[in-house]
C-alpha cells in the first residue's frame, strides 16, 4: 500500500476496527460512533460505509476481530513455535502479555455484562482458550481435573493479573512469571 509521511493512503477494515477498539477502551460501548471515528481517523463518514454496514455491524466485526487477533492469533503463532508444552506455555504467557491481552479483555467483559450478543463471544472466547490451556497440560501428563484447575489458574493470572494490578518492573515481572509457571508446570 502507498505510505505519504508514514500514513495510509486508504484506509481498511482494520485501521477502523482498531479505532473502534480504541473508543471502547477508552470510553465503553456508548462511546462507539461512527462520527468520532470519522473524525479520529481524519475521514469522512462515508468511507466507514465502504467497510461496514452500519454500527451493528462494525460491533460484530469487533467481537469477532477480538476473537481472532487476541485468541486465535496468538494460539497459532504459539503453536507455529512447535514446543514442548511446558515451554509452549510459558511462550503463551509472554505472547499474551506482549500483545496486552488483558487489556482489551477487560473492555470487551465490560461490554458482555450488558450485551447478550458480546457475552455469546467472551462465553466461546473463554472455551476456545481454556481447551487450548488445558490440552498442554494434559499432554505434560496431568489428569483431566488437575489439568483443568491448572489451565484455570493459569487463565485467571493472565487475564486478571495486568488488568487489576499495578504495573512491576520488567524484572519482577518476569521473576513473577517464571515462579508462576514452575508452581504450575510442576
Amino acid at each position: 500500500m502507498d505510505m505519504i509521511n508514514n500514513r495510509k493512503t486508504r484506509l481498511d477494515r482494520g485501521d477502523w476496527l482498531e479505532a473502534a477498539i480504541q473508543q471502547l477502551a477508552g470510553g465503553g460501548i456508548t462511546a462507539i460512533s461512527i462520527e468520532k471515528l470519522a473524525i479520529s481517523l481524519g475521514v469522512t463518514r462515508g468511507s466507514f460505509y465502504h467497510h461496514f454496514r452500519d454500527r451493528a455491524d462494525l460491533l460484530q466485526e469487533m467481537l469477532d476481530y477480538w476473537a481472532q487477533k487476541w485468541t486465535l492469533d496468538i494460539r497459532e503463532d504459539i503453536r507455529a513455535l512447535g514446543l514442548d508444552p511446558k515451554t509452549t506455555l510459558l511462550a503463551l504467557i509472554r505472547g499474551i502479555r506482549h500483545r496486552q491481552s488483558a487489556q482489551y479483555d477487560v473492555v470487551f467483559r465490560a461490554w458482555a455484562l450488558h450485551d447478550p450478543v458480546a457475552q455469546d463471544v467472551v462465553k466461546r472466547v473463554d472455551q476456545i482458550r481454556l481447551d487450548y490451556i488445558r490440552s498442554l497440560f494434559e499432554e505434560m501428563g496431568f489428569e483431566s481435573l488437575d489439568a483443568e484447575n491448572r489451565a484455570r489458574l493459569f487463565y485467571y493470572y493472565e487475564t486478571a493479573e495486568p488488568a487489576m494490578l499495578a504495573a512491576q518492573t520488567r524484572e519482577l515481572e518476569d521473576q513473577l512469571i517464571i515462579e508462576r509457571h514452575r508452581l504450575l508446570t510442576t
